[in-house]
């Protein structure tokens, strides 16, 4: 995970963004299609599951919220 010069990306994108490398969830994307995965991956959370970006951001990590890391990843993962 890299971040543009001026472009953070706040501490629950980033937790998203590492969960799913660190758990495997990426290993279809090809390495030249990893970033625009990220983004489309954070992307979909925000829409559909804003809720779960809150929990991370106040540092929560459950079952329920990976659940949702994993289903979202292995969703975007599959058009690669």
């Amino acid at each position: 995970m890299k971040q543009g010069q001026y472009s953070p990306v706040t501490v629950e994108k980033q937790v998203a963004i590492v969960y799913a490398g660190t758990k495997n969830l990426m290993r279809n994307v090809p390495v030249n299609k990893i970033k625009e995965f990220e983004s489309e991956y954070t992307t979909q959370l925000e829409m559909r599951h804003p809720e779960t970006l809150a929990a991370l951001k106040a540092g929560k990590l459950d079952d329920q919220i990976t659940g949702v890391l994993e289903t979202v990843a292995k969703e975007l993962a599959g058009k690669y």
